[in-house]
């Protein structure tokens, strides 16, 4: 019976100790929504762990803090950029965040925050555009140096070392955008369109479908919602990956490696699409075989 006993006992402590054991992740994001619900599964597919949920839209911030302490997770995954303005004061608790525009931002020097953004590096992203616009030689942009300044500043190193000239001009808010658009050299090949919240208003975007329409400049945009507008091409980040990603990191971080050796990353792919309607009323020709090579392209 001794012997029983023991080895009873030992087996429990191996559980405990094993890295395969139970791992709590606490998912803290905003709301229910579709793409969240894809950057879950897309962590559930490579996390080896149980996870539960709590919503910032029913928790104040203080509340929220508490709850997260008394669950005492192994892991939070912070989905959303409210998310993580909310859990960053948490310093005791690894920290993996999600579906984060700029999360450079909200974050100082944190060591205990890891994460994927939702930008793609604007070099992959050229890759992609100069698939499908060979002859690409100018592009314009607005952006508020406040929301964008650093994705602005990394599509102009993109551009440069491909022999692109880029004009870009500030804007801080919507009412500035006009002018903006108004200044931009004639002759663009490109009009790219930041996820600058400033200028998703319903009046910027009618500005800048406007100036597309009236100086035949073609869109290119970051999410197929704006495709279907009237935008030419869009290249959205694949948000299932993304969560693989951030799974990724979890896994690391579940079999010992110190949160401060894994590195915050942007995410790796996205999924690109062309409007064939717009790109026949702006004469654009599109080679089918290029078109049918999108995917290929982006993951290069």
């Amino acid at each position: 019976m001794r012997a029983i006993f023991l080895n009873i006992t030992a087996l429990f402590i191996l559980t405990l100790a094993s890295p395969a054991g139970a791992w709590d992740v606490l998912v803290v994001q905003n709301y229910q929504a579709k793409p969240y619900g894809d950057v879950l599964r897309g962590f559930k597919s490579v996390c080896n762990a149980r996870t539960g949920e709590l919503l910032t839209s029913e928790l104040a911030g203080d509340d929220l803090v508490r709850e997260i302490r008394r669950r005492r997770p192994d892991l939070i995954l912070a989905v959303g950029m409210d998310a993580l303005r909310k859990v960053r004061k948490i310093r005791e608790i690894p920290i993996i965040y999600c579906m984060v525009l700029d999360p450079e931002s909200v974050l100082d020097n944190e060591r205990n925050i890891t994460g994927v953004s939702m930008n793609i590096p604007p070099e992959r992203q050229l890759a992609v555009i100069t698939r499908i616009l060979p002859n690409l030689k100018r592009i314009g942009l607005v952006y508020n140096p406040m929301k964008t300044g650093r994705i602005a500043e990394k599509v102009r190193d993109a551009a440069e070392r491909r022999g692109i000239r880029l004009t870009a001009f500030k804007a801080e808010s919507a009412r500035d955008l006009p002018g903006c658009l108004a200044a931009l050299p004639y002759g663009l090949d490109l009009y790219w369109m930041l996820p600058d919240s400033t200028f998703t208003t319903p009046e910027a975007i009618e500005s800048i479908f406007l100036f597309s329409i009236t100086n035949r400049v073609p869109i290119y945009t970051f999410s197929e919602k704006y495709l279907r507008m009237g935008a030419f091409m869009s290249l959205a980040p694949d948000t299932f990956e993304m969560g693989r990603q951030a799974g990724q990191m979890a896994e690391k971080l579940r079999t010992g490696t110190d949160i401060r050796n894994i590195p915050r990353s942007d995410a790796e792919r996205g999924i690109p699409a062309v409007n064939r309607k717009v790109a026949g009323k702006l004469g654009i020709r599109l080679d089918d075989a290029s078109v049918g090579k999108l995917r290929m392209a982006n993951e290069e």
